[in-house]
């Protein structure tokens, strides 16, 4: 049986905060290769999540720590949904089709939330990180 506790996040958070990415996953999935992902993701406020997207793979969120904000851009890097969560708040569960341009920001330090989306795990490809963000794909 898997469960995350109350323990379990606070010891996330402190692992996010002595992360340089000042963030940090804590899978629930067995292998990077299992057709579905499930995972914790925790960071601070100042983690930096780029623009992206998975394509062929939906994605969906729920908090379960904190607060953060959702951002869902067209293909020009503008703005055009913004979404609210925090337990307890109005917005519980956000599901993104396939190919959707988003990212989030953390607004309180240890927020976490639950992740799930299709697998296998794989890096970014040069067409899934925003161009209009500015961002050069690691080599």
């Amino acid at each position: 049986m898997k469960t995350v506790t109350a323990s379990k996040l606070a010891e996330l958070q402190k692992e996010a905060a002595e992360k340089p990415r000042r963030r940090t996953n804590y899978n629930l999935h067995e292998q990077l290769e299992d057709p579905i992902q499930r995972l914790c993701i925790t960071g601070e406020p100042d983690t930096v999540f780029p623009p992206h997207r998975h394509l062929g793979k939906w994605e969906l969120v729920t908090p379960l720590k904190g607060s953060f904000t959702y951002y869902i851009y067209n293909d020009h890097g503008e703005v055009v949904e913004k979404y609210d969560l925090k337990p307890g708040g109005d917005t519980l569960v956000l599901e993104m089709p396939a190919g959707t341009w988003h990212n989030c920001v953390f607004h309180e330090p240890g927020t976490t939330f639950l992740e799930v989306k299709r697998g296998p795990y794989a890096p970014f490809t040069p067409e899934e990180l925003a161009p209009f963000a500015g961002i050069k794909p690691e080599v």
